[in-house]
């Protein structure tokens, strides 16, 4: 089985009318992107991030909306990530459903939020590698959705071939790649900023995503 389906011909074709909770994530994910590039706005959504110190300021909403609130400003890339975003979210309600995406979507962010923080505390703890760069950045925003979907999407699909696509710039690749690809990406992103805690919560999303929809 081939998919050869272009998210960008779909987003003006349409996929169908989104859920409710699919038009609000979206919303949100641009928001968080604009504050990075508005600095006004850039305080309003700090306080919703993942943050190292989230567990000993009783801050435990940072586990959820970290996810919510997308980040990295204004590029090409970003409304690339948001639009794969939009289309893989748009995949998992038609196979499971609004309310189990909905969990399913959740769920991944939080485990993944609880996975990361406890990983870089005690990274601290021992004298880990230190972050160069803002803690837990390779997984806040659209990443940790990204990283959700797409395995859920490998799961689905994971003897078929995955071609005409941005993502993979258009090469024909077996859709259980995906899910290592997106890894390797994430793992290069730790090496070059040390964010251990961002590493691991892509782990952590990564296979909730393949679990959660995995079919035997």
């Amino acid at each position: 089985m081939v998919f050869k389906r272009n998210p960008w011909q779909e987003v003006l074709s349409g996929l169908g009318e989104p859920p409710p909770f699919l038009k609000l994530l979206l919303l949100a994910l641009s928001v968080g992107c604009l504050a990075d590039a508005v600095e006004p706005l850039r305080a309003w959504v700090e306080w919703l991030r993942l943050d190292p110190a989230a567990w000993e300021r009783g801050e435990v909403w940072r586990m959820v909306t970290y996810g919510v609130f997308g980040r990295g400003g204004i590029s090409a890339w970003v409304v690339l990530q948001l639009v794969l975003v939009y289309w893989l979210v748009q995949q998992l309600v038609v196979w499971v459903g609004v309310r189990r995406a909905r969990t399913t979507l959740l769920g991944g962010v939080a485990v993944a939020g609880v996975t990361a923080a406890l990983a870089q505390a005690a990274s601290n703890q021992f004298g880990g590698p230190s972050c160069s760069y803002a803690p837990f950045w390779l997984m806040q925003g659209q990443n940790v959705i990204l990283a959700i979907g797409l395995a859920a999407f490998a799961a689905n699909n994971r003897y078929s071939t995955v071609s005409h696509t941005p993502y993979v710039f258009g090469l024909p690749i077996p859709t259980k790649f995906l899910v290592p690809l997106q890894l390797l990406m994430t793992l290069g992103g730790a090496l070059n900023t040390g964010d251990l805690g961002g590493f691991v919560g892509i782990v952590a999303a990564t296979a909730w995503g393949w679990t959660a929809v995995s079919r035997r």
